[in-house]
Order: C-alpha cells, then structure tokens, then sequence
C-alpha cells in the first residue's frame, strides 16, 4: 500500500486522450519520479522499487491534463485511501511549469492552510510514458493532493450563508498568505462532509497584501465599509457571494428610482413614493435639482401632505441637461 508522505518513484496511469481504440488500454502507464520538494535523504539513499497505483478513476479529463482520484491500495481496501492526481502530458513545456508553479504555491505560501483551507499537498512529480504505436516518449508531470472530496454542484448563492461567510474567510486567510484567486468558481471548490476547500491555484497572483483581521466577515449584516474588511477583493467577491444586505433592505436608505440615498437626508419612503408618481426618468444633469426638491419635503411634511406639496411646489423640470440649466445646475 502506498505511503504519500515517503514515495519517491511511482507507477501511475495516464488516460489516454479522446476516446481509446479497440484493443488498446485506455490508460498509459508512466513512471514519475519526485521532483520536488526533494527528500531530505534522496542524495544518499537511492531511489528503490517503483511504487504502483492500482485503482483510480477520472474526475475531470482534458485533451492531454486532466485530474483523477486514486487509491493508495485497492478501493475498499481496509487501510487505503483515496487521493487526487492532477497531471499533465502535454508536449509543451508551459504546462508543466504551470503545474510545478502551482505545486510551489501549495508548499511554500499555503503551507499553513492545508489540510483547513487547502488540500494537503504530497509532491510534485516528473517522467514519461513511451506511446506504444511508434515509442515516442511524452513528458509527465503530476502533483498529488490530499483527496477533499468533489466540486461544488451548486451556484455558490444557493448554498447556506453560514457556509458562503466560511468561503468567503477561507479566502480571506488564503489572502494572508499573499495569494489572491484570479478564478473564483464552483469548480476550483470541493467538499466533503460539509468541509470545503480550495483548490487549482495555477491563475493566481502572489504578491497582495491583504489586510482583513481576524474571521468576521458581516455575513447577512449591510456590507462593510472598506475599513471593516481592509481588502476592496474581499469586498468584491462577498458580493458574489451574496452574504449582505443592502443598505435599503437594512433600513439605512430609501430608494429614488432604483438609486439608494441616505435615509437621513430625504422623506420617508411613503412619502417619496408619491412625489415619483408617474416619474420614469430624468436626465443625469437634473438629478441633482430633483432630490433637492425631494428633499425640501421635509420641511413641509409635519404640515402638508405629498400631494399639498407638489401642488404648492411644483416638480422642477428634470428633462434639462447642463447646457440647459445653465446657472441653475447647481441648485
């Protein structure tokens, strides 16, 4: 049975591309060798007997990459455990230094967070494999992850918001570790028994600063201000997330033709719904002049009713555009 945290050299199947010919295997066999990071012992000890992966099946499969989990034993074995291998047979060498790029990025900056946030990481491994049909030999890489169970089914606003608030402090700490995630998608998410992780860290950037403190994200509270998160992403990405409310949900606002304003500032919304009676737009240079006429309300709304004051206090015309306006465009 296969021991991830000692193996050196491994037997491991390679699906072949499209669809295999009759008579042939559908998978290749190719021997990797790790790579890095380099065990402590590989300049004095030698390499032994190759390990061999047995059991697998495929998880997600490209033209010459793909993704497939494995088993340190036979499946349903006692003692044997599944893991992930993610590998490339490509013949261009920007493939694999995305790989072994992605590979550094789980042992150097998210070190911290695996097995938590991240998949524990086993090694970055290199070979080849011979095509039977004219022997040519097809560079292999490979990196094995801690098995974190499958990509999330659903849009992430349809899960619970106490597990899209813990998404959202999963990236936060992933931020910590100077990483920012340029493809934030269900698919770069697994879980299993409720516990979620991060993964496919290739499209990254790995120089942001992040100043989020601590777990509290404000979940189901109105969206925090800048100073609250310190990171304008992490903002961004809780919006997708769909974790807070609006201001005018939170009763902090009221609503002038589908634009938010602060509550303080402006009549109740009752009343500003009857002054927009019949009002479907304005033009942008008069929106000034018609909140202020909204606004004057106040004034006048312990004595009058909305209807008294638009017939005392007509609307202004909001069909006017700078030009238009003239001196007028700042009142």
């Amino acid at each position: 049975m296969l021991d991830l945290t000692k193996l050196r050299s491994v037997h491991i199947p390679i699906p072949q591309p499209g669809k295999p010919f009759p008579g042939f295997h559908p998978f290749f066999v190719a021997l990797v060798h790790k790579k890095y990071p380099q065990p402590v012992s590989s300049t004095t000890t030698p390499r032994g007997d190759p390990e061999n992966v047995c059991d697998y099946e495929k998880i997600q499969m490209g033209l010459a990459s793909g993704v497939y989990r494995a088993w340190t034993g036979q499946r349903g074995q006692i003692g044997s455990k599944s893991f992930v291998v993610k590998f490339s047979a490509a013949r261009s060498d920007s493939s694999h230094k995305a790989l072994e790029r992605e590979a550094k990025v789980y042992n150097e900056q998210l070190q911290p967070l695996q097995g938590k946030d991240v998949p524990i990481f086993f090694g970055y491994f290199e070979g080849e494999f011979r095509e039977e049909s004219d022997g040519r030999p097809f560079r292999v890489s490979c990196i094995f992850l801690e098995d974190c169970g499958d990509a999330v089914e659903y849009n992430f606003i349809d899960l619970p918001l106490a597990d899209r608030a813990e998404l959202l402090k999963k990236i936060g700490r992933i931020h910590l570790c100077g990483v920012s995630l340029n493809d934030f998608h269900e698919r770069n998410v697994v879980v299993k028994d409720g516990s979620y992780r991060f993964i496919d860290f290739q499209d990254v950037d790995l120089e942001h600063d992040c100043f989020w403190e601590g777990d509290r994200v404000y979940e189901g509270e109105v969206v925090p201000k800048y100073d609250e998160m310190g990171c304008p992403e992490m903002i961004e990405l809780g919006f997708e997330l769909d974790l807070w409310k609006s201001p005018l949900a939170a009763g902090r606002c009221v609503e002038i033709l589908g634009k938010t304003r602060p509550k303080t500032e402006f009549p109740p919304q009752e009343a500003i719904d009857v002054l927009c009676k019949g009002v479907r737009s304005y033009h942008s240079d008069s929106e000034k002049r018609f909140h202020n006429w909204i606004k004057k309300y106040k004034d006048y709304q312990q004595r009058m009713s909305p209807e008294e004051y638009m017939k005392r206090y007509p609307m202004p015309d909001i069909s006017l555009t700078r030009k238009q306006l003239g001196k007028d465009f700042e009142k």
